[in-house]
């Protein structure tokens, strides 16, 4: 993550979705690949008690009509590497 996102401070690392993608080198490539295939993944066994789920409306999505306002952006409450507004 550092490689790909030089020069940037830890907590800016992955604080948003693009960032992320950057630092994870996730793009293109990976659409339509099945989350439970070999490419991409989604680990088990991390566990967050449901206190520390936070939800909210997505940021910069003003053009989405309807869906704008939908509480679908997670983020575990006071996590250093999460966008803020």
């Amino acid at each position: 993550m550092r490689k790909r996102r030089s020069g940037q401070p830890d907590h800016n690392l992955t604080n948003g979705p693009g960032k992320l993608c950057i630092a994870l080198d996730i793009d293109r490539r990976l659409d339509g690949d099945d989350l439970l295939g070999n490419k991409v993944w989604l680990e088990e066994n991390v566990k967050v008690p449901r206190s520390r789920i936070m939800s909210g409306p997505r940021i910069g999505i003003d053009y989405a009509a309807e869906w704008k306002d939908k509480p679908w952006r997670f983020w575990i409450k006071e996590n250093p590497f999460v966008s803020r507004r």
